[in-house]
């Protein structure tokens, strides 16, 4: 069994997913093959989800809307960071014990991301990263954010994942 991790990103208060979102939405729908497992984070945070329902919830939506069968997706997991996207689905990613991890995340995140989930998924050795584009971001919002991975990468380099 192969499992797709779709890791979280912003909607806004009403639970539109963001253009990261979608993106990152497209990425996993292109992946999926039957018998192929998702498991979807995102939890609520001032950053990402101030709404009354999960992230994941709307990234569920989203899936079922374009194609994905409800039973495919075996965990959402109300993750509020990076760290805890990795920390908080180990446990069904265990349960499964599958052949193979697809992490699906935007490409400005996946360095961080290879470093969390690496550190975390140690005892799994075959994971792999699909990086959704994010050159459709409009650069207002994209800029703070390559900021905020930069300086996430150097703590994690020089301090290590913390969990």
């Amino acid at each position: 069994m192969q499992i797709i991790l779709l890791l979280g990103s912003p909607n806004s208060d009403l639970g539109v997913l963001s253009e990261m979102a979608k993106s990152r939405v497209k990425v996993c729908v292109s992946l999926y093959k039957r018998e192929m497992g998702i498991v979807l984070t995102g939890g609520f945070g001032a950053h990402f989800n101030t709404t009354q329902r999960p992230h994941s919830f709307y990234l569920e939506e989203m899936l079922i809307k374009n194609g994905i069968p409800k039973t495919a997706i075996l965990g959402l997991v109300e993750s509020r960071n990076s760290v805890e996207d990795a920390t908080l689905s180990k446990w069904i990613i265990e349960k499964f014990r599958p052949e193979e991890i697809i992490i699906v995340t935007s490409d400005y995140h996946e360095q961080r991301a290879r470093i969390i989930f690496e550190a975390v998924y140690a005892p799994f050795s075959n994971l792999s990263f699909v990086m959704a584009s994010s050159e459709n971001v409009d650069p207002e919002i994209l800029k703070p954010l390559l900021v905020h991975e930069q300086m996430a990468v150097k703590d994690l380099l020089e301090n290590g994942v913390r969990f």
